[in-house]
This record gives C-alpha cells, structure tokens and sequence, in this order.
C-alpha cells in the first residue's frame, strides 16, 4: 500500500510541476482590450507608431482592431481590420486622410488577393493584388466610372498586346478635344471630365517609390510654355519606357480635378490633374 501511495504522490508531483510550466505560457497569451493605446509596429513597409484600440496578445494587435498613424512625416491613415502577430491579416480596410481608400484580403500588411480601391468614395480599381500591387485580373476606372483598362496586369503594369492596345485606346482618342489652357482649368474646377488631347514637354517627373515603377506621373507644359503647368497620372504598360523630362508628348486623357499644394516657402498654388489614357 505504501508503495502505491509513492507512487501515485510522484505522478502527482509531477503533473502538477508539468502544469506549472504551463502556467507561463497560458497566461502570456492572454489577450486584452485597450483603447487609445499609442503603439509601436514593425510593419513589412516599415515602423509605424500610433494609436491601437482593440485586441492585444503579448503586447501585439491580435483579432480584430483600429490602428491610426497621425503625424507630420506622412498623412494620416487608419486600418481596421484583422489582425495576427502585430501584422494586418486578413479582411481590413485602410483609409487615408485624403479621401483614399483600399480594403480587401491583408496579408503580412499588404493586399493580396481581390479587393478595391477608392477615391472620394468613387471606386477606381477592383481586381487581384499581389503585395499591394495590381496584379492579375483587374478593371481600372477613372475619376468619373469610366473604364480606363479592364485585363490582365503584371505587378502593377498594363499587361496588354500592341493589338489590345491600340483596340482599347483609338475609340477612347476619337472622343478627345484639344482645349485652351484656360478652358483645361475650368474644367478641372467644375470638374466636368472632359476628354481631351494636349501636346507639350515634360516639365518634372514625379520620383516614385521603389516598388511602384509603373507609375510614370508626371508635370508637363501644355503647348511649351511654362506658364500652362499640367499634372499628368500615367501608367505604364509592360515594357513600356518611363518619359524623361524635356521630352516632347501628346497625352490623350481626361480632365479630373484642380490639384492645390503648397511649396516649402508657404505659397499656395494649383494647376488642373489630367489621368492619362495614353502618352505618346
């Protein structure tokens, strides 16, 4: 009996120091609720501080939460959604303090797989994303819901032949106006989406971020005087080359908006978007 009796307390010690290396464990993984948190994050696009209200495990955004970064250094921008280990996983939507937004399937913070794109609420891309970048199938609209180009894209470029090109683009060109530059800035203010077509130089070419070469935005004298500055968005179809400044285009486009900044000195000023279909 005495035997038995050892036996059975040794079982017991021993689960029971077998649960307490547990305890840890369990306990670090509780999870709590916090609201106005000001966090840290070691996001894939770089670290972020800001404000957290939702789930946390080990000090980490876990489940479901809001995470806003305020500051002087970028405009500000929110993401609620899911979250796993610190990192956007799964459905969110981020929304930027300038009206743009994307939601959709988050993966290690960046979209991939479907999901949208707005501006102003009006929807400008919906399709695949691979890290962030359109990729596979897609359909890209502009300003107003006109489809600019609906196919397939190759991490972030047009992916189309010169046949589909040309297809996709000549009804659209018939449709264009060549305008006065004072007619261009009216109808950026009224925003009234004209189509038009204008010949220039390449003034400045925006500087991109690494991974979005595609884009090739650009400012441009409208007729080669420098006092009719446009803002041109465009993007690049595969194997297309960047334009260069000083270099000679004609833009087919639509008139979007009337874009205002301000320069480093304080002085105000603006001058009409255009989206471009195509530079040539």
């Amino acid at each position: 009996m005495k035997k038995i009796t050892l036996i059975l307390t040794a079982l017991g010690l021993a689960l029971l120091l077998s649960g307490c290396s547990l305890i840890p464990s369990i306990f670090g993984n509780k999870s709590e609720s916090v609201k106005n948190q000001e966090i840290t994050l070691a996001l894939s696009f770089g670290e972020k501080t800001g404000t957290y209200n939702g789930q946390l495990v080990k000090g980490l955004p876990q489940g479901t939460g809001v995470f806003t970064v305020s500051n002087d250094a970028e405009v500000a921008w929110t993401y609620d959604g899911t979250w796993e280990q610190g990192h956007f996983q799964g459905m969110g939507e981020t929304v930027w303090e300038d009206g743009f937004t994307q939601e959709g399937n988050y993966q290690n913070d960046l979209l991939n797989g479907p999901g949208q794109e707005y501006l102003d609420k009006k929807l400008l891309y919906d399709g695949n994303y691979t890290d962030n970048r359109y990729d596979g199938q897609g359909t890209l609209y502009n300003y107003y819901g006109d489809i600019i180009y609906e196919g397939n894209f190759d991490m972030g470029y047009y992916d189309e032949t010169t046949v589909q090109r040309k297809a996709r683009l000549d009804p659209f060109k018939a449709q264009t106006t060549e305008l006065s530059y004072a007619d261009v800035v009216e109808t950026a203010k009224n925003e009234t989406g004209n189509k038009v077509k204008m010949t220039g130089r390449v003034y400045q070419v925006y500087e991109n971020f690494e991974n979005q070469h595609y884009f090739c935005d650009f400012i441009m004298d409208l007729n080669d005087d420098p006092n009719q500055m446009v803002q041109v968005y465009y993007r690049l179809n595969s194997g297309e080359s960047p334009f260069v400044e000083g270099q000679m285009v004609t833009v087919w486009g639509t008139v979007e908006y009337l874009y205002t900044d301000t320069t480093d000195d304080g002085q105000q000023y603006s001058i009409p978007n255009v989206e471009a279909w195509s530079v040539e």
